[in-house]
């Protein structure tokens, strides 16, 4: 069985577990290992799969526990590299009973990543190559990785996946910035999966089949809508 690569942000993730308090009011909070593709990569672990996780974390005792946490599952952590210059990446959050969420991000080491740090004959013997950072697109090099490792993907016949991951506190002012990128990635991926909020954010529609139609995909891609309690769909772009 051919591993499934996954490359982005691995990530500690402080969540405030004090009732209906925001940051500044939080007293207690609990560490847990964060960031979409290393989720993708322990997911894919626990149902039997292989899984490697492509990414930056900091050499420090947050790194340390990172890659531990994912090593555990059964993750490849050989491409992952331990940053010297940067610390390990940190989000605060705590949400108010209104639904409200308080949010910090403390960038560090996840944007450091170079194409040189990724082991391409591992790529190569990939399954798929999994890209759903909601950093991939941030400034720092970690972004020219991203767009160098889709490249390399096409260039050597390698199935993609494509997820946006699209988290309204990092782009806040900069939506158009990242509808580009995405649609980039999403005209090139051979299975897109986006939630149906990201699909009216990306399409200007809630209309759902519609809006699949709209997008700029290959022929052969197939689309997968998550819709929260509901479930989810799927649609092959042969339809359109």
């Amino acid at each position: 069985m051919k591993p499934i690569s996954c490359i982005g942000e691995l990530l500690i993730d402080f969540i405030c577990t004090d009732i209906d308090s925001s940051l500044s009011e939080g007293i207690n909070f609990k560490k847990m290992a964060g960031g979409a593709p290393a989720n993708v990569t322990a997911a894919i672990a626990k149902l039997g799969g292989r899984a490697a996780f492509i990414g930056a974390v900091g050499a420090d005792p947050f790194g340390i526990f990172l890659e531990k946490t994912i090593k555990e599952v059964g993750v490849d952590t050989s491409m992952m590299k331990f940053s010297t210059e940067q610390s390990t990446t940190l989000a605060f959050v705590s949400l108010k009973a209104s639904g409200e969420r308080d949010f910090v991000f403390n960038r560090g080491a996840d944007a450091e990543l170079l194409m040189n740090d990724i082991d391409t004959d591992k790529i190569e013997n990939s399954a798929l190559v999994h890209f759903g950072s909601a950093t991939g697109f941030l400034d720092g090099s970690l972004k020219s990785t991203y767009s160098e490792l889709l490249d390399f993907c096409i260039e050597n016949s390698i199935y993609i996946s494509f997820d946006p991951n699209y988290r309204t506190d990092l782009w806040k002012g900069r939506d158009e910035e990242f509808k580009k990128s995405s649609e980039h990635f999403i005209s090139r991926a051979d299975l897109i999966k986006l939630s149906d909020d990201e699909l009216k954010f990306l399409t200007g529609t809630d209309d759902i089949e519609p809006a699949v139609k709209s997008l700029d995909v290959k022929k052969t891609a197939v689309v997968m809508i998550t819709l929260g309690s509901r479930g989810y769909l799927h649609l092959f772009c042969s339809f359109r």
